[in-house]
């Protein structure tokens, strides 16, 4: 009886499928870094929403969003298109449900998502109190105050 020696399990996180030009980059850029990979970090390289997935990167682009509705407050409140702000926030709320219920758990992309709804959010309530404010002015028979355009 020759004893054989057991199958190394399968990692749990595999490069891309895919059989093109930008899959085979991708694939030979993860072969050259699974090296350099230190032990510790092991772990969250080869988990099924770590570096190797677009599970990780995406929310990471995602953040860009976050950081463009946070410029954004400096922006004046009559300038801001709520259907925008809403679509944007609505959709974000969605995705945050949905990134607890698949698998694997995704808690960046919850993370990404819930700030963009906030951020999105607020611009929202801006928006509102302005208007809010401007048909108080209108009411009293006050002058609207100018609104600079900082654009």
């Amino acid at each position: 009886m020759s004893a054989t020696p057991p199958t190394p399990p399968a990692p749990t996180a595999a490069a891309s499928a895919g059989k093109g030009l930008h899959s085979r980059a991708y694939n030979g850029l993860i072969k050259a870094c699974d090296k350099y990979v230190p032990p510790k970090m092991r772990p969250l390289w080869m988990h099924p929403a770590g570096p190797k997935t677009i599970f990780f990167w995406a929310p990471i682009v995602k953040w860009s969003l976050v950081i463009a509705g946070l410029s954004d407050l400096t922006r004046p409140a009559d300038k801001i298109s709520p259907n925008g702000c809403l679509a944007l926030g609505a959709t974000n709320l969605i995705w945050t449900r949905y990134s607890l219920v698949i698998i694997p758990k995704n808690y960046s992309l919850f993370a990404v998502n819930l700030f963009v709804s906030l951020t999105q959010l607020f611009q929202l309530g801006r928006y509102y109190n302005y208007q809010w404010e401007q048909s108080k002015l209108e009411k009293n028979g006050e002058q609207c105050p100018a609104i600079e355009a900082n654009l």
